[in-house]
């Protein structure tokens, strides 16, 4: 795939790995064809990266407490013994996306992780969508922030919340309690419908 004008040679090379696996770009903020660079062999990020992705919770938690900058990564990292798990990251604004798909084993594991990214990533185009209409209707506060961590490999939940408050989740388990054993795939629906005012629960306060 030929570059593009300003789009640097470490984006590219994500396209081409992308689609040699059959996986969809993910949303990619305006400036990542520029700014996105491979830190190490199949991890891409827009900034420099003190830990690896594999520490997930690490970024979730950095990213809640206000002190993680705008960024997106998508890297390809182990997960335990003989495994590996695709992560995709987006801070952007009022959004926190956080995915780690398992994407190891043989061929027909392969080929339903592969499946399972897609939609996810698909279901992250969705979100990224819908952010603006949940601002511009107060449903999310400009100052706050909109958190969704999908695993398929462990815990997942997300969360909404107004500047310097903790989370709440829409419709949902009580605060601070995570559902074990979500589908990420359920987890994005769900904020996809909370910011379209579908979700049953709308806005902090009501």
């Amino acid at each position: 795939m030929s570059k593009g004008k300003g789009e640097s040679g470490d984006f590219a090379r994500v396209e081409a790995l992308l689609a040699e696996s059959r996986v969809d770009m993910p949303p990619m903020p305006a400036d990542a064809r520029t700014r996105l660079k491979e830190r190490e062999e199949w991890c891409f990020c827009t900034r420099a990266l003190k830990v690896p992705p594999s520490e997930l919770r690490h970024f979730v938690r950095k990213a809640i407490a206000g002190v993680s900058p705008d960024y997106v990564l998508i890297a390809q990292a182990g997960h335990g013994i003989g495994s590996s798990a695709l992560y995709y990251f987006l801070v952007q604004g009022p959004l926190q996306l956080f995915l780690q798909i398992g994407w190891g084993g043989g061929s027909a594991e392969r080929e339903r992780s592969t499946a399972l990214i897609n939609e996810c990533f698909a279901l992250a185009h969705r979100l990224v969508g819908a952010i603006p209409e949940a601002l511009r209707r107060g449903w999310l506060p400009r100052q706050g922030r909109i958190t969704v961590v999908g695993s398929s490999l462990g815990e997942g939940f997300w969360e909404v919340a107004a500047a310097g408050e903790r989370g709440s989740q829409p419709g949902g388990p009580p605060r601070g309690k995570t559902r074990r054993g979500n589908d990420p795939r359920e987890l994005l629906e769900e904020a996809v419908l909370w910011c379209r005012g579908k979700g049953g629960v709308v806005g902090l306060g009501d």
